[in-house]
């Protein structure tokens, strides 16, 4: 069985010391076995386990929801339904930023066709439309993003 300290473990995971201590900390990675001088380290499973973490924040999964997956990880037998559901609302959640990302793009083009570069600032179009009032699409989209009954 290979062993890591917790230099090696950042090393080989791509994730900082101070993360992987803190992932101890709130309880989503096991705390490590302690050497007789006191120092950490870490088993192939633990480096395993980091990647998972790793994989799923660099997906967005919140702390919270890695802890569900988790919790739902250590009863292999039952349905996978309650995973698939929760990749279904990341999915939605990342179509509506999208969307967002379009509405914003629409509105710097917009802001954009304000001005020309052979303008003085006292007659940037750019300036002048943003200290108009004004709301812009994609902050409405977002507020709309609550359910109609």
């Amino acid at each position: 069985m290979i062993n890591f300290t917790i230099g090696q473990l950042a090393k080989k995971s791509g994730v900082s010391v101070d993360t992987i201590r803190y992932y101890e900390k709130i309880g989503l990675l096991e705390k490590a076995k302690r050497t007789e001088g006191n120092y950490r380290y870490y088993s192939e499973q633990m480096l395993s386990e980091l990647l998972f973490l790793k994989h799923c924040r660099e997906l967005g999964i919140t702390l919270q929801d890695i802890q569900k997956l988790k919790d739902l990880a250590e009863n292999p037998s039952q349905t996978c339904i309650e995973v698939d559901q929760l990749v279904d609302q990341y999915l939605k959640d990342v179509a509506q930023k999208i969307q967002n990302l379009q509405h914003l793009q629409q509105d710097l083009t917009h802001l954009k066709q304000q001005c020309s570069q052979h303008r003085t600032i006292e007659q940037c179009g750019i300036l002048k439309e943003l200290h108009q009032p004004h709301e812009c699409e994609h902050e409405s989209h977002q507020q709309k993003k609550a359910p109609q009954s």
